[in-house]
């Protein structure tokens, strides 16, 4: 029994010497001050453990082994305290009060002089510099216990769990140290298994201080699904390059913990920013250098830069980066989370550029709008001019003309009509792309309105035969009168068009259910399956060996207004062997 005593009390002192070890390896690798208060407070602890069996004997040397246990023993709980002081900070006056009653403690016991068994006969006094000394270590661990639990509460999942390990870790440091501490009291079993236990609590310690990949990985789990759904609502419908890079950091402190990020743009400013000023992040950017092109090897894979980590951002205008701040809460960041977030970069990076490209072709659409309006009402007013002029020489109110010029003059109005017609497009085009086509519905006989749109294009027909094929009893529908008779007119003029002179062009007009149709059919050059796939689609025109005028609007257009009558215009053709156009809407209730 004795030599698994001896056993296990080797194991342990391994056991924490390692972890003291490990604690001082990364101080040095990152020598800031939470990690050098871990530094201290573990190395103390492993200290107090190699030296605990050798206390007890009597003579000076005994006791300046037992004042230099007490000293390591306060030093392992101020270095334990202070760690929690770099996540959670204490107010000033406080931490210099707990130093001070730790200082006034350990003074106290070296000049009351313990003794080095807990079984020895103890004075009064020193019995109450014994108490102090347990209570003022205890507070220090218990303390942290309680305010990691409850700091925990609402974080992100990354930063609620870093807590609540935390918290876990302080515990069993707790609990090895208090029940260690009245082992020796205890019968054989008992002290068997208080050994057995603070061996098995060093591992929670180390993932508790120290956590591993696949723990952090198991941290951010909770976040991934909905990781998952923001990311394809971030890449897709962020509006603009700022909200994108915004909610772009948002996910990356939420995934990874982090007191403070932003977003470089490739021109070096700051394009957006969480947890620290524009500014701010802009000097702290300047003075790091972290666009430069030295300044990682790589200049693809995140980097450390003091207390920042930098994941560039390989943008179409240039290298920019996103940049997050580690914070008292942010775990310790090892190889997994780099990887992640050179992935997550990857994303942010084509989302970034996504958005610059649709904000171009944005531009360039509203600069199309923009012309098509206001070269349509600039158009307007001489074209009326024009066609009234016309009109007056037709009807000799300016005079007789010379037959020659009178025989021109139906082909120079027919001329005027096209023209009219395509700024008519123009205007309801830009109408409707800008939100403001507001249609005025009212029932109203189909029969008749497609009647009208036919008389109202026959200057536009001449060299065609239009054949009307419409039933004698009306066909009532909720529409926009005039808006209505666009459609039809678009796909006459259409007909007319894409038709040889001499053909025919039918017209019918029926119901079928509880829908009006009115059908267009030419015999003109079809349209091919290939074609029909952008037949509707705004300034969509198809490549055929004849030239045919017109703004590439009509179709689209027509599409729209059927649509907004909760109907919709539909196709029917072959290449070679003419097109039938349908019109449906809604019949009146």
């Amino acid at each position: 029994m004795a030599d698994l005593f001896l056993l296990l009390q080797l194991a342990i002192e391994l056991a924490f010497s390692a972890l003291a070890i490990r604690t001082i390896v990364s101080w040095i690798r990152q020598p800031d001050r939470r990690h050098g208060n871990l530094a201290i407070g573990f190395s103390s602890l492993a200290a107090l453990i190699l030296l605990a069996p050798t206390l007890g004997g009597s003579g000076r040397s005994a006791q300046l082994l037992t004042d230099l246990v007490v000293v390591l023993f306060l030093v392992s709980g101020y270095g334990l305290l202070t760690f929690r002081d770099s996540f959670v900070p204490f107010r000033p006056m406080t931490t210099r009060l707990i130093t001070v009653a730790i200082v006034v403690v350990g003074l106290a016991d070296i000049a009351l002089q313990l003794p080095a068994s807990p079984d020895s006969p103890h004075t009064p006094l020193q019995t109450l510099g014994l108490v102090a000394t347990i209570g003022i270590w205890a507070f220090c661990v218990l303390e942290p216990i309680v305010t990691f639990w409850i700091a925990a509460r609402g974080r992100p999942a990354v930063e609620h769990a870093r807590l609540r390990a935390l918290s876990a870790g302080y515990g069993g440091l707790l609990l090895v140290v208090v029940v260690g501490t009245i082992a020796g009291s205890l019968n054989t079993g008992l002290s068997l298994a208080v050994d057995l236990l603070a061996l098995a609590i060093v591992p929670v310690l180390y993932v508790a201080f120290f956590p591993p990949a696949w723990l952090r990985r198991i941290w951010r789990q909770p976040e991934e699904d909905q990781f998952r759904h923001a990311l394809h609502d971030l890449l897709l419908h962020s509006p603009d390059r700022t909200t994108l890079a915004d909610r772009a950091l948002l996910w990356a402190e939420r995934l990874i913990g982090g007191e403070a990020a932003y977003v470089i743009d490739a021109d070096g400013s700051v394009l957006a920013a969480r947890g620290i000023s524009p500014a701010d992040a802009a000097a702290l950017s300047g003075r790091a250098g972290l666009l430069r092109s030295d300044a990682h090897p790589d200049g693809r894979s995140p980097w450390r830069a003091g207390s920042t980590l930098v994941i560039p951002l390989d943008l179409s205008q240039g290298p920019g980066a996103m940049v997050i701040v580690s914070g008292r809460l942010s775990p310790m960041f090892g190889d997994d989370e780099l990887s992640r977030l050179r992935q997550y970069a990857t994303s942010i990076t084509a989302g970034l550029d996504r958005v610059t490209l649709s904000s171009k072709i944005a531009a360039l659409e509203r600069a199309k709008t923009d012309f098509l309006n206001i070269a349509s009402h600039e158009l307007r007013g001489p074209m009326t001019v024009i066609k009234g002029y016309l009109t007056m020489l037709e009807s000799g109110a300016l005079g007789d003309l010379s037959l020659k010029a009178r025989s021109v003059l139906p082909l120079l109005i027919s001329k005027s009509d096209e023209v009219n017609w395509m700024v008519e497009q123009m205007i309801e085009g830009s109408r409707l792309e800008e939100g403001r086509l507001a249609l005025k519905r009212h029932r109203a006989d189909i029969v008749e309105l497609t009647d009208a749109a036919v008389d109202g294009v026959k200057m536009l027909l001449v060299g065609h035969e239009v054949k009307l094929d419409s039933p004698v009893h009306s066909i009532d529908a909720d529409v926009d009168p005039d808006r209505f008779q666009i459609v039809i007119r678009n796909l006459l003029s259409n007909a007319a068009k894409y038709s040889p002179a001499g053909t025919q062009i039918e017209v019918k007009v029926d119901r079928d259910g509880d829908k009006a149709l009115v059908t267009v059919t030419d015999q003109g050059v079809g349209i091919s399956m290939e074609d029909q796939k952008s037949l509707f689609t705004r300034f969509g025109r198809i490549d055929n060996n004849t030239h045919v005028q017109g703004t590439g609007l009509g179709l689209w257009l027509s599409r729209e207004i059927a649509r907004m009558h909760d109907g919709d215009l539909t196709v029917d053709s072959k290449a070679g062997a003419g097109s039938s156009f349908t019109f449906s809407v809604p019949l009146s209730q």
